[in-house]
């Protein structure tokens, strides 16, 4: 006991860490936002025409991204729901980083999209997959 009291700072240190360690997967066996590999990624884009939006900011977007995703940054996302609403029966594939996907899964949802996904890993996942990105006309 006595050693946890003189080192208060570094236990609540420890305690954060851990927590923050397994926040990620208490969200997702809470069901808030259900999540897919890259395999998983590209059948459903490829069997069942999955739209892709891209959540990351402009120059993340830019320096290559998904073929085909559409770029809503998310804090942009529920402004700009009305550009996707003619998808809500094909699947979404979430690319974010952080926090924002589970908002913007939620988001979604509450808009009336049914299988909303979120891309495990992100975009490092699909690029060390080894898997094709695109890059605005006249990047190389």
């Amino acid at each position: 006991m006595d050693f946890l009291y003189q080192h208060l700072g570094l236990v609540i240190l420890m305690a954060a860490s851990g927590i923050m360690l397994v926040w990620p997967e208490l969200q997702s066996l809470r069901g808030s936002q259900a999540s897919v590999s890259t395999l998983e990624a590209t059948q459903l884009i490829n069997q069942k025409h999955a739209i892709v939006i891209d959540l990351r900011r402009p120059k993340d977007f830019e320096i290559g991204h998904l073929p085909g995703a559409r770029h809503i940054p998310a804090d942009e996302l529920t402004a700009r729901a009305e550009e996707i609403s003619r998808f809500k029966a094909r699947p979404v594939i979430l690319v974010a980083t952080g926090q924002n996907s589970a908002k913007a899964s939620n988001t979604l949802k509450a808009q009336g999209f049914a299988d909303v996904f979120v891309l495990q890993g992100g975009m490092s996942s699909w690029v060390e997959a080894n898997l094709p990105i695109e890059k605005p006309a006249g990047k190389a």
